[in-house]
């Protein structure tokens, strides 16, 4: 039996049966898969600009005591 790989945009791979997946073409492609032909696109890298050591400072929360008038 062959087998047909499928791959959608999060780089998921899954294989199905071709006599499964000819006749409902259309229905993969609506859900987002598409033939894995072998070549896995490679994702762009994001490059952060500024020093990566670099945290922003979290302020502190001050703790005030708040006592309740008799």
């Amino acid at each position: 039996m062959e087998t047909v790989k499928l791959i959608n945009k999060n780089g998921e791979i899954i294989e199905r049966l071709k006599i499964q997946y000819e006749p409902n073409i259309k229905i993969w492609t609506q859900r987002g898969w598409s033939v894995y032909d072998g070549k896995h696109k490679a994702e762009p890298v994001v490059e952060t600009k500024g020093d990566p050591e670099w945290q922003p400072e979290v302020p502190k929360k001050s703790k005030k005591s708040k006592k309740k008038a008799k």
